[in-house]
């Protein structure tokens, strides 16, 4: 495994014959029924031990998943009325009884029998405070989210980043995904999600954790199945929620650094799409239009009125109890 800060690196792994921790998952789920019997399966069929408990956070489901997910062995369900991806999180955690906190969402799916074990390998080193899973795509993902998840989460040897190089700590330093992770319990009661925040509760978490001196890793070697098929409205909402997000958690995150962080990855994507989708063009400039034009408003959303923000937003509920 690599680990990076200032060009170190270091390897990091299981001492042998290590006591394995005990594990629960914490599942925030809305009318999730559809994938709770494939992921049940999936976590049965972890090897060499499935998770040790299953909690389930629901945020007001109207298709039966609560009971659905009730009536599964293990399985604890909690409501959550003041839903927030922080607040949900935050609620299993702290019901847990695992000294390692996983964290899935509802519409990834563990790739393998192997994916629990891979991604809990690095606690073995006590400075190790969370870990993520690689992502990705699932058969018939559009071009650009097979393109996004390829860039984001690639294969490869696992990499450790701390933060203790002194300098301060941008999105590209602390970049994690609570799609498929696992945080250490104790750090986490320590560090907690920010409950207010409108999504990037992930990011911040990593923020939070590095700045301790904490060790976050990635390990492409745990491999979930995730991907989204966007409406365009839904891109431009979406883009709009995390670049606002992004200047909640970075306030140093401006308009031009969204720019300078964008114009490489929209260059060398346009070539992928040209390479190899090229019938996907038209769609392609739409979407980077819908996306471009969120991540424009958002940098604004705490200045727009409060009626437009929520109509550009995706998380609704937010703005229903914001200013």
């Amino acid at each position: 495994m690599q680990e990076t800060t200032a060009g170190t690196a270091e390897p990091v792994g299981r001492a042998e014959g290590s006591p394995r921790p005990r594990v629960s998952v914490v599942l925030p789920v809305l009318n999730a029924a559809p994938h709770l019997p494939g992921l049940d399966r999936a976590l049965r069929s972890q090897r060499p031990f499935p998770p040790d408990e299953v909690i389930v956070v629901d945020s007001g489901s109207s298709d039966g998943t609560p009971e659905l997910a009730a009536a599964l062995p293990g399985v604890t369900v909690l409501p959550i009325a003041d839903f927030s991806h922080g607040r949900a999180r935050n609620l299993g955690a702290r019901a847990a009884s695992g000294e390692i906190v996983v964290f899935l969402s509802q519409d990834a799916l563990p790739a393998d029998a192997n994916w629990l074990a891979s991604l809990l390998e690095p606690f073995a080193d006590e400075r190790v405070a969370a870990a993520y899973s690689r992502q990705v795509p699932r058969p018939g993902a559009n071009p650009m989210e097979q393109y996004f998840l390829l860039t984001h989460f690639p294969p490869g040897d696992a990499v450790a980043r701390r933060g203790d190089s002194g300098e301060p700590l941008s999105l590209s330093a602390v970049f994690f995904s609570n799609v498929s992770s696992a945080v250490r319990r104790s750090a986490l009661l320590a560090h907690p999600f920010d409950e207010e925040l409108i999504m990037s509760e992930d990011q911040q978490l990593s923020r939070d954790l590095l700045s301790a001196g904490l060790q976050v890793v990635y390990r492409p070697s745990s491999v979930v199945l995730h991907s989204h098929d966007y409406t365009l409205a839904t891109v431009f909402r979406r883009y709009f929620d995390s670049i606002y997000s992004l200047t909640v958690i970075f306030r140093a995150h401006t308009v031009s650094t969204s720019v300078g962080m964008g114009v490489r990855y929209v260059l060398d994507e346009a070539v992928y799409m040209v390479r190899r989708h090229p019938l996907w063009l038209p769609y392609y400039c739409l979407y980077f239009a819908a996306k471009s034009l969120g991540a424009l408003l958002g940098h604004f959303a705490e200045s727009l009125p409060l009626p437009l923000a929520r109509a550009f937003s995706l998380h609704r509920y937010h703005w229903d109890r914001a200013r």
